[in-house]
């Protein structure tokens, strides 16, 4: 089991781009630019995101992913909440950004970043 603890949210940032986009002060390529390995892992990794996007109007998917020197080539790469808890267990606290991904339009942004640590 594990909590998270120090969020730091990227909110403003994404109210931000936004605004930005829509004024016209930002290309649509700058901020919809999500990869192919972002939107594989948002589909077979992530969960359905509570809002649509903000771009097209579609489905969102929020994905995980985790960051730790501890973590060797496991880190930098999307996970469940329950691969997320063995790897706290394993190697103690885990940076876990949330990241937000439009498949249809390619849309993705840093929403929070938080620390995993183990319950003890």
């Amino acid at each position: 089991m594990f909590v998270y603890q120090g969020e730091v949210s990227h909110e403003w940032r994404r109210r931000h781009a936004i605004r930005e986009l829509k004024a016209g002060r930002l290309l649509y390529d700058d901020v919809c630019d999500a990869d192919f390995i972002l939107r594989t892992a948002a589909e077979h990794h992530g969960i359905d995101a509570e809002r649509d996007c903000p771009v097209c109007g579609e489905a969102l998917r929020e994905v995980k992913w985790v960051y730790s020197e501890k973590l060797g080539r496991r880190t930098g790469t999307a996970r469940s909440a329950d691969e997320i808890d063995r790897m706290v267990q394993e190697v103690g606290p885990v940076t876990v950004h949330f990241v937000e991904v439009c498949h249809s339009c390619k849309w993705n942004h840093l929403l929070k970043e938080v620390t995993a640590v183990p319950v003890v």
